[in-house]
């Protein structure tokens, strides 16, 4: 992991990049709702400003990538889990 880090430090936009992403996952996965075209891009561009900020955090060597990729994986496995729910509770019903 620490070369990654030394790779994105050394390269701004890259980790810059990388931050925007794994932000845009997680607005997507966990907060997005149906928009008009234009409201969306209008969320993704305050998204894309708001990501500065995290990525000077990173660059002064805080563990914005870390946190990022923790909270993309707790929403998977959440995600997963209500399916699972959701599957179980379908077929209980159709038992009845």
């Amino acid at each position: 992991m620490e070369a990654i880090h030394t790779f994105l430090r050394q390269t701004p936009w890259a980790g810059y990049l990388v931050i925007l992403v794994l932000t845009a996952i997680v607005y997507k996965v966990a907060f997005a709702r149906k928009l008009p075209i234009l409201k969306a891009a209008v969320v993704y561009l305050v998204l894309a400003l708001g990501c500065v900020l995290f990525w000077v955090m990173f660059m002064l060597g805080f563990p914005i990538l870390e946190i990022l990729l923790v909270t993309v994986l707790l929403i998977a496995v959440a995600r997963i889990r209500m399916a699972t729910g959701n599957r179980n509770a379908e077929d209980a019903k159709g038992k009845k």
